[in-house]
């Protein structure tokens, strides 16, 4: 460079930029590299231009003969940099200003007078730049209250830093002293925190001579009412304290939170600090228990981390030791909380109230078994205290006792040491739970043993809390599989709650399948308990959603019911939207096993029978024993429906088929005849057709007889008994009567009338037939019965019929339908059902003035229309309306009894080897499984007619099934960070490992451990306290 000629930087001070000495666009391409000032520059000159009184550094410093790069851009500076010529004695060498100036520095966000002030404390600037405030300030535009980082200023930077000769120069520079950084806080201040004890003497002189006197400059307020004083005991330098309460600063100033120097000094155990200001203040009893916002005392804040010396101090001064802070909390009870042991056993020692309970009710012994170890942390002698023994059976105000606190977090030791002590075990909280209760719902299997080993009332292992839950029910209800074999072993009785439900419900609805499957082992019949509500435990399962619980009850025979909802287990999932129980339902190889070797005798025996004349075995005897004795509900249950359905598809439907297929054999030709050979008036004779039909007809009709014939022969009288068999022989007769004098032209119609009675016959003995169908025969049975109870009401219609005949027969002389008795009968008869021709038969002849007895006839007519088509139809609609229900009930009771006739009198003549073959003993069915090839003939239509056949169509069914897998992992996700946050919680709280007493997790307890708003972190033996009033 121009030797004696350097170049400057100063900045002015409204044209930086965010305090910035270069802009972040300084450099094009190197901000300032090291190679700044290198060998490649050249003939070191620096160009400069002249302008006004100013030198600027033109836009470009080097020509051509520079490096390629331009070192400083267009964009260098924003508007001016000022330059100066300083005289040769402060030209440095040709490292003008080191790369660690510019660039290491700027990110800090100070400016160059804050770096100057840091002239002792940086390594760069005392080894390369001899740069001090003063030349800085020498210049009449520097500005010595810039502020930088967090809004301190060079004086701030000088006070943290103890450098009073940077300090000296900047006040005599016009620095503020009342300048404040964005925490309030002034030079003062930062002196204070810093131990900078000279510069805070600097500083105090230059306020006084300002006219700030130094007692009221020694209790500068930052903005959070922070004095001096608080931010030397913050910064722990003795000698600073020392010298805050040598300048007058105030002990019993209190910050926003009402904190005072004293209280930060008893947080850090700063025992010295404290005697200190104890011993300058005056009015000790005014602020040794001067409380802050949280109403706690000084003690309080020694005893939150055992600083155990300085409690005694505190007390020896006249602590109140039982003063209660804002959450009623006293030292102790805060001690206890907080695990500071040490200074509970002082406090004890100093006569501490025990009987005082903090806002929850929590007494010392609650809250000394909620911390690691419980009561184990406490010396035997305490234990024995008469007024620590009194607290044992002391409530909170849950009702709860230590010993309750005890069981329900499993601390082994703790209820070991209070069972010693002889405590009731009868004593119940507010919500009628007993100390098993507790240790039964939160799984603590040794705490139960210990407990039922002491318990002498058997009572208290059955008795019910306010819901009448059993330890049982909550144990099962936690899944606590130990637990619930201990408790069973003991004796525990399945009871059901105040709703109705048993520990399986409990179980099942929280999805604990290996408790369930204890449960079961022990009472099966607990399966298809129900509730109040009508549900049974796969209700509860379904509803909630447990795939594994719902899959363990189907498999061990749960029974499919509804509930009082008319709502079963499918329909319960389904309106509780639990896609997962629904698709494991479909999917699950339900199956329904049927034994029916109790309704029929074995097979070998019915070998051996037909072989042994005198040994006669009955097929069906069970059912037809049944029959007999009119055992409705037995022929109604599912195994004998089931038993007549398998004999129906082995043998009987084909059997019955057979016979109907000859029977149609006879009666379809027979309908063709009548239909073709409809008679007339010219009528000649059959034609050959006629008697090709006539051949079918008659080979029926003579197997029909002799089969009838063979019928009578076995069955004897009981062939009679069934009318169905007069019903055939009708048939077959009248058939004969119209084939065979039709075969022989005998002349005469008598036959074409046993015809029109042989067709009709044939087609009600058809109708007959469907009878054993499942689906439509029971209403022909129906219809059978509703025809008896027609016939058992025929003769009160005969009588009101031939009444009503023989007086109209009596009046209406000129009316040709009642010339005759039987003319007369027969219309009543068509009146009767409706027909009644009011107008021809009575007005029309009235109006003639032809009907004899005009006023005793239509009298009778009214009371015939009133009687008749009124009162005795509406009867009969009536009665066949109102015995619909038994009439359907009976119909369908005597088609099973057809059925178990039918299959009787096949397996009678049916041979061995067939009867082996097609008899069953065991059947299964499986309802969750497709039925047949037909019921899949849609899906393979839908398969043929909509096939994915593009990776377009993949990739759609695969981006409308992403948003619901999404959703199951997120749903998976947060409970897998739930038992993450529980696992982390419980990993800071110490237990006995060889003290283990069931799950760590405890659901829905209220944790006590916090006092106020405070929060206590345990690391490695050392004790952290983050709380918002500090």
């Amino acid at each position: 460079m121009v030797s004696h000629h350097i170049v400057s930087h100063h900045i002015v001070s409204h044209h930086i930029v965010s305090h910035h000495i270069v802009s972040h666009h300084m450099v094009s391409h190197h901000m300032v590299s090291h190679h700044m000032v290198s060998k490649h520059m050249v003939s070191h000159h620096i160009v400069s231009h002249h302008i006004g009184r100013h030198h600027i550094v033109s836009h470009h410093m080097v020509s051509h003969h520079m490096v390629s790069h331009h070192i400083v851009s267009h964009h260098m500076v924003s508007h001016h940099m000022v330059s100066h010529h300083i005289d040769s004695h402060h030209i440095v060498s040709h490292h003008i200003v080191n790369h660690h100036i510019v660039s290491h520095h700027m990110v800090s966000h100070h400016t160059v007078s804050h770096h100057a002030v840091k002239r002792d404390r940086d390594g760069y600037v005392s080894q390369n730049v001899v740069v001090s405030p003063a030349l800085l300030l020498s210049h009449y535009k520097t500005e010595s209250n810039l502020e930088g980082g967090l809004g301190n200023t060079p004086v701030m930077l000088a006070c943290s830093i103890n450098n009073t000769e940077a300090l000296s120069i900047l006040l005599s520079h016009g620095a503020r002293l009342s300048s404040q950084n964005k925490l309030g806080h002034y030079a003062i201040h930062a002196a204070a925190f810093a131990g900078s004890k000279k510069a805070m003497d600097v500083i105090l002189k230059a306020g006084e001579e300002m006219g700030h006197s130094i007692e009221e400059h020694i209790n500068f307020l930052d903005k959070s009412y922070s004095s001096p004083l608080h931010l030397a005991v913050r910064g722990g330098n003795m000698d600073i304290i020392e010298f805050c309460i040598h300048k007058g600063a105030k002990i019993d100033q209190q910050q926003v939170d009402r904190s005072t120097a004293l209280h930060f000094a008893c947080s850090q155990g700063a025992t010295e600090a404290v005697k200190l200001m104890l011993s300058s203040y005056s009015r000790l009893d005014s602020i040794i228990n001067l409380p802050d916002g949280a109403c706690q005392t000084p003690l309080h804040r020694a005893t939150i981390f055992d600083h155990t010396e300085l409690a005694e101090y505190l007390i020896s001064k006249g602590a109140d030791i039982d003063y209660i802070d804002s959450k009623g909390l006293s030292p102790l009870l805060l001690a206890t909380n907080c695990g500071a042991w040490r200074t509970v056993a002082l406090l004890l020692s100093k006569g501490a109230n025990v009987k005082i309970k903090d806002q929850s009710g929590c007494n010392f012994l609650h809250l000394a078994i909620l911390q690691p170890k419980g009561l184990k942390n406490l010396s035997g002698d305490v234990l024995q205290h008469s007024s620590v023994k009194d607290l044992l059976s002391n409530e909170d105000n849950e009702g709860c006792t230590p010993l309750h606190y005890a069981c329900r977090l499993g601390i082994h030791e703790s209820v070991k040491n209070i069972l010693v002590l002889q405590v009731s075990l009868d004593r119940k909280s507010k919500d009628k739970k007993s100390a098993l209760h507790f240790a039964a719902q939160y799984g603590r299997v040794n705490t139960c043993q210990r407990l039922l080993e002491t318990i002498t009332d058997s009572r208290l292992l059955n008795e019910g809390d306010e819901r009448g839950l059993t330890p049982l029910h909550l144990a099962s209800g936690g899944g606590h599989t130990k637990v619930v074999e201990l408790l069973l072993r003991k004796g525990a009785l399945f009871h059901c709650d105040y709703k109705g439900r048993t520990c399986l419900h409990h179980a099942a609805s929280e999805g604990y399948t290996q408790t369930m499957k204890i449960v079961l082992a022990t009472n099966i019949n607990l399966l298809d308990k129900l509730d109040e509500d009508g549900s049974t435990a796969l209700h509860l399962a379904a509803r909630e959603g447990h795939v594994a619980a719902v899959r363990l009850l189907l498999q061990r025979g749960a029974e499919v019911s509804l509930n009082k909802n008319h709502a079963s287990f499918f329909h319960e999932a389904l309106q509780h939207g639990r896609k997962d129980v629904i698709n494991a339902i479909i999917d699950s190889d339900r199956s329904i096993d049927y034994n029916f070797q109790w309704l029929q005798a074995p097979i070998a025996l019915t070998k051996h029978a037909k072989v042994d004349k005198g040994l006669k075995i009955q097929p069906l005897a069970t059912l037809n024993a049944m029959v007999k004795y009119n055992r409705i509900e037995l022929l109604s249950h599912p195994v004998c429906k089931k038993y007549l359905e398998m004999k129906w598809v082995a043998y009987g439907s084909a059997a019955h088929l057979l016979n109907l297929f000859v029977y149609l054999l006879g009666l379809l030709p027979l309908t063709h005849l009548i239909v073709s050979l409809r008679p007339s008036l010219d009528y000649t004779g059959p034609d050959n057709t006629t008697a090709v039909t006539m051949v079918p007809i008659s080979v029926r009709e003579v197997l029909y007889t002799n089969t009838g014939c063979m019928a009578v022969k076995c069955q004897r009288l009981t062939y009679f008994k069934d009318p169905f068999n007069y019903q055939d022989w009708t048939v077959a007769i009248f058939s004969l009567l119209f084939v065979i004098p039709l075969n022989f032209n005998v002349e005469g119609s008598w036959y074409w009338q046993a015809g029109a009675m042989a067709v009709f016959q044939s087609w009600i003995s058809f109708l007959f037939y469907l009878q054993r169908f499942e689906h439509f025969g029971i209403y022909v049975v129906m219809f059978n019965e509703i025809a008896k109870t027609l016939w058992k009401i025929l003769l009160l219609f005969f009588f009101l019929m031939l009444a009503f005949a023989l007086v109209f027969h009596a009046l209406m002389l000129n009316q040709k339908e009642f010339e005759r008795l039987d003319l007369s009968g027969v219309q009543i008869f068509v009146m009767m059902v409706g027909e009644l021709n009011y107008q021809s038969n009575i007005l029309d002849i009235y109006l003639d003035n032809k009907l004899p007895f005009p006023f005793l006839t239509f009298y009778m007519f009214v009371v015939f229309v009133i009687l008749m088509p009124i009162l005795l139809m509406n009867m009969m609609i009536g009665l066949a309306v109102g015995d619909i229900a038994e009439v359907k009930r009976t119909a369908g009771l005597k088609r099973i009894a057809m059925q178990i006739e039918l299959h009787t009198n096949l397996e009678e003549k049916m041979p061995y080897w067939l009867l082996k073959r097609v008899d069953q003993s065991f059947f299964t069915i499986y309802p969750n499984r497709k039925c047949s090839k037909v019921g899949m003939a849609p899906v393979v239509c839908i398969s043929l007619y909509n096939p994915i056949q593009t990776e377009g169509d993949i990739q759609c069914v695969y981006l409308y099934i992403i948003p619901y897998r999404l959703k199951e992992i997120s749903s998976v996700l947060e409970k897998q960070h739930d038992l993450m946050k529980l696992m982390i919680q419980k990993m800071e709280i110490t237990s006995e490992a060889d003290e283990h007493d069931g799950p760590t997790e405890v659901k829905g307890y209220r944790q006590r451990s916090n006092w106020g708003q405070a929060k206590v972190l345990q690391f490695t033996g050392k004790t952290r306290i983050v709380n918002p009033h500090s």
